[in-house]
């Protein structure tokens, strides 16, 4: 059966008659405008009494500022993790076409897929073909100008061929954050992970995890997806393995495993070690949540509708 459609004010009301306190109807309209009914559920339905099971009232005495409050924080939030995540994500691309060049070969090796092997499972001609596919996706000039448009395939696709002269400083500028954390992690024995995870002092048996959780998180972030009390499926190792755990806990506090809030430490940890910051996590994310201690839940410890800490 289709959903019927409800206007602004039909939405504000809808709420109202399940419960939830709304003091100003037209400010609620105007958020409503711009997050979408939708999108806010994802927020309110943790203070509704058993939406699991059909039950939409809200708890007594709740107000839509208070649910608000935690969707416009968690915006802030993703907004300083993206910033910071980029600005790691660029040193990796650096480092890798560095180190690259150097081990296996500065032209067109990457997209021949040449120092890609992985005793990990990852098949070469696999990775060299996500490059292929990054490369022949992009509209930039300065690829444009390293590629022969001769080269095609019977699809008119650019073939590996195609690319003969392209540099791998500037292959690797357009490859997506994925494909780059699949060619970090496939070049193990070309020696180039050993030389990555040196240079930033993290050991290569579990930086390609840690680079994998940073990929997901930011894709989480660019599409607008919420990562306040979602749980991660590969949660990354921390620095020091589990005998490390109590330290690590000493100095950003407690956390479940597969929160949010252990990429985060994970970011912080690199950033560091990186000399890209020396102080992120305490001046940009621990302010932020220590003002909203719902939000700070649900980054610390995710949980499923009915199972947060309300009061």
């Amino acid at each position: 059966m289709a959903k019927e459609w409800l206007s602004y004010q039909e939405q504000v009301s809808r709420l109202q008659e399940r419960g939830l306190v709304v003091a100003n109807a037209d400010a609620c309209e105007r958020f409503l405008s711009e997050v979408s009914y939708y999108r806010f559920s994802g927020y309110f339905r943790y203070w509704q009494k058993d939406p699991m099971y059909g039950d939409d009232r809200f708890l007594e005495g709740v107000h839509v500022d208070v649910i608000e409050d935690v969707y416009r924080k968690e915006g802030e939030v993703a907004d300083v993790v993206f910033a910071a995540i980029r600005r790691f994500e660029i040193l990796l691309r650096t480092r890798f076409s560095y180190f690259y060049g150097e081990r296996v070969g500065s032209g067109w090796n990457l997209v021949r897929g040449e120092g890609l092997a992985s005793p990990s499972g990852i098949d070469r001609s696999d990775v060299g073909a996500h490059v292929l596919r990054d490369l022949n996706r992009s509209k930039e000039a300065f690829v444009g100008r390293y590629r022969d448009d001769r080269e095609v395939d019977g699809h008119g696709v650019f073939t590996v061929d195609a690319y003969r002269d392209l540099p791998v400083w500037v292959a690797a500028e357009v490859l997506s954050f994925g494909v780059l954390s699949r060619c970090v992690e496939a070049s193990v024995d070309s020696g180039v992970l050993n030389d990555i995870a040196g240079s930033i002092n993290v050991s290569k048996s579990i930086l390609p995890g840690q680079i994998k959780s940073l990929v997901y998180l930011r894709n989480r972030i660019a599409h607008h997806a919420r990562i306040w009390n979602h749980s991660v499926l590969d949660a990354p190792a921390l620095p020091g393995g589990r005998k490390a755990r109590k330290r690590v806990e000493r100095e950003y506090g407690k956390f479940d495993p597969r929160s949010v809030y252990c990429i985060l430490v994970v970011l912080d940890v690199l950033l560091k070690r990186a000399s890209l910051e020396g102080d992120w996590f305490c001046s940009e994310i621990v302010p932020r949540l220590a003002d909203n201690r719902f939000l700070d839940r649900g980054i610390r410890y995710p949980r499923k509708y009915g199972e947060m800490d309300l009061s």
